[in-house]
């Protein structure tokens, strides 16, 4: 008979034998049963507390594996307490375990790399992942993928090319690569280069995923963020209805994570406000949309499964759209809590002060809105414009033209202050104040700098100078110096001989000059193109269908000559008015009230005939219900000093014998 230590050695072999086939076939939760078995017959022992811990991270239940851990009492898994600390979104915590004294492993530097990634921290997680490969030669798909995303979200979007070279990456090794390799070509402006690289990460996607036997509504899942980027490049590149139909067919699938489908309800919505006739019934609806991916439990942050999956960037872009969705449908004290809460967690965000200023615009707090615009800071030459512009649009609610001319002369950006947009508000504001000699001056310093330009693009330097020459000529002519006029108008010809607008200049100098110089007003009228010759059209037809022209009324029949005459055509005589006869002694000069154009009707008949009533007793007339009616206050007894009246005697006349009848009257 074996000894009772011999046999719970058996028990405890037989159980990890048991175990093997459950690990591999993944049936975690038998699994976990028979570790507590062996745990039950020997406490404490390492390979079992070993698979418990790692059965149930592989199992996802995290929050059991973070409490089993703590409760442990040595713990000796410090990586798998950050692993599950940093599955349960507790990025934060996850990363103080890692920063703890472990051994440098690289799968420490992995997990450290994807919590600065999830934190917005793009530097640090670059660098880790700079020394996974560097230091532990770590070249794998995987990590080379997460490198590629960090550089992207991580605003080094141009240097993708350079660290896909010095890792070996190609875009056709994987969809993910494909994938990260398309939103840098986005992030950098190469739409269409991006447009193939999402095609090919779809191809490559469905290839990988139907070997690996996903069933279809797994695989348009897993590259549902594929077709979402995919809608995105087509908005950019002027096809809305294309990227509209993409998005809602995405919604209406359902097929997607709940985070991919909160990115495309924003960027559906954000595609169709430009579209919208009627803005402010599209922003309800919108808005209801969006408090539908808001957390009602904790004000400020999204939907946990949105909350947990979506970078930084992304959240406080569906936070920013909220917030301006409350502004858009007057929720003004809405607008500023949710302010409020987003500025202490965004610090310095560039998109929340147009926000905060727009609503003080709309509050009339304009000094208050100047203030948050001025001093707002941004990288984005874009945002630096927006706010720049919004300054400037106060100043002219405002009635302060002038300042705003010196808003836009202030615009640090020296090819974005000469663009054509920003020239002609600027030449719109000295127009109105009126400052022609300023107008002129910013026209030629805008001239002057597109001339010199050396980086901007041949076709839109050539169509700056033509609008500019067009806006000389029109300020030169106001200004009354035709010279000055003339010599810009050559400088027009110049540069664009054949447009409609220099031959729209020519006809206003060739008007001008006609008074003192006509002699250069016909020079300049024999430039003048000529008109498009007029074929297949009927003059006679054309100017009979004119409304007012003799034609119109009857009068483009000739009178037939003397020879039409002599073969015998027939003049038609002329039809004379009869002078009308007028009474005898009238005075036209004093011809008195017109008559009466009804006096040949009957009167009763008239307009201002009144048919009779019968007003008799009308004073007298009860009207109303019964009972109603006025009663004269001598027959009422209730009234003092009415006393009831005596029935009047009658003279009783001989009584009439029973039976009797009256006489009947006879008919006469």
């Amino acid at each position: 008979m074996a000894s009772p230590k011999a046999s719970k050695e058996d028990q405890v072999q037989a159980l990890f034998t048991k175990l093997a086939p459950l690990i591999k076939g993944q049936q975690h939760k038998k699994a976990v049963r028979t570790i507590d078995s062996i745990l039950k017959l020997q406490p404490g022992d390492q390979d079992a507390v070993k698979c418990k811990v790692a059965v149930l991270l592989e199992g996802s239940s995290f929050q059991e594996a973070l409490d089993y851990i703590n409760a442990l009492p040595a713990n000796n898994f410090q990586f798998e307490q950050a692993y599950a600390l940093y599955r349960l979104t507790r990025l934060q915590d996850s990363l103080q375990v890692l920063a703890q004294n472990m051994p440098d492993t690289p799968a420490k530097s992995l997990l450290e790399a994807q919590l600065q990634h999830r934190l917005g921290n793009y530097t640090a997680a670059i660098a880790t992942y700079n020394k996974l490969v560097q230091q532990h030669k770590v070249k794998s798909l995987e990590v080379g993928t997460n490198v590629v995303a960090a550089y992207v979200s991580g605003g080094r979007a141009h240097e993708v090319p350079a660290v896909m070279d010095a890792l070996a990456l190609k875009a056709s090794d994987s969809f993910e690569i494909a994938f990260n390799q398309a939103c840098a070509d986005v992030a950098v402006g190469k739409l269409e280069a991006a447009e193939q690289q999402l095609l090919l990460a779809q191809r490559l996607g469905r290839e990988t995923l139907y070997e690996d036997d996903f069933p279809e509504e797994e695989v348009e899942a897993e590259l549902a963020p594929l077709s979402s980027q995919l809608a995105y490049v087509a908005s950019r590149l002027g096809r809305p209805e294309e990227a509209s139909t993409s998005y809602q067919d995405l919604l209406t699938k359902h097929q997607a994570e709940e985070n991919v489908l909160a990115v495309i309800q924003n960027n559906l919505l954000a595609l169709q406000s430009d579209t919208q006739s009627h803005q402010k019934r599209f922003a309800g609806e919108a808005l209801k949309k969006f408090e539908g991916l808001m957390d009602s439990e904790n004000p400020g942050l999204l939907l946990p499964g949105v909350e947990a999956r979506l970078s930084e960037h992304q959240k406080q872009a569906l936070h920013t759209n909220h917030a301006l969705l409350l502004l858009l449908t007057n929720k003004s004290e809405s607008c500023q809590l949710k302010l409020d809460l987003l500025k202490t967690r965004y610090l310095g965000s560039a998109a929340l002060a147009l926000v905060e200023a727009s609503l003080l615009m709309k509050d009339g707090k304009l000094a208050a809105a100047d203030k948050v615009l001025t001093g707002l800071q941004s990288d984005s030459p874009v945002v630096s414009l927006q706010a720049v512009l919004m300054r400037a649009q106060m100043a002219v609610s405002n009635g302060d033209q002038a300042q705003a001319i010196s808003i836009l002369d202030g615009i640090a950006d020296e090819e974005v202050r000469h663009k054509p947009a920003v020239l002609a508000t600027q030449l719109a504001l000295q127009e109105q104040q009126p400052n022609l000699v300023g107008a002129i001056s910013t026209v030629q310093e805008g001239l002057t700098w597109w001339q010199n330009s050396m980086t901007a693009d041949k076709t839109e330097k050539s169509s700056a100078q033509s609008w500019l020459q067009q806006q000389m000529v029109h300020l030169q002519l106001k200004a009354g110096d035709r010279q000055s006029a003339s010599q810009a108008f050559q400088k027009l010809q110049s540069l664009d001989r054949t447009s409609a607008a220099s031959a729209k200049m020519l006809g206003q100098l060739a008007r001008a000059s006609a008074q003192s110089n006509p002699q250069q007003a016909l020079a300049l009228q024999s430039n003048l193109p000529p008109l498009p010759k007029l074929t297949g059209i009927n003059l006679d037809d054309l100017e009979a269908k004119v409304a007012g022209s003799r034609a119109s009324k009857g009068f483009s029949k000739k009178r037939p000559s003397v020879s039409d005459l002599a073969n015998g055509a027939v003049r038609e005589k002329k039809k004379r008015k009869m002078k009308p006869r007028l009474p005898k002694n009238f005075d036209p000069a004093n011809p008195g009230p017109k008559p009466d154009p009804e006096r040949w009707l009957p009167k009763w008949q008239r307009s201002d005939f009144k048919k009779k009533r019968n007003r008799r007793r009308e004073k007298e007339a009860v009207k109303g219900s019964q009972g109603a009616g006025r009663v004269d206050d001598a027959l009422d007894s209730t009234i003092e000093g009415n006393e009831p009246v005596a029935e009047a005697s009658k003279p009783k006349g001989p009584a009439r014998p029973a039976g009797a009848k009256g006489k009947k009257k006879g008919r006469r």
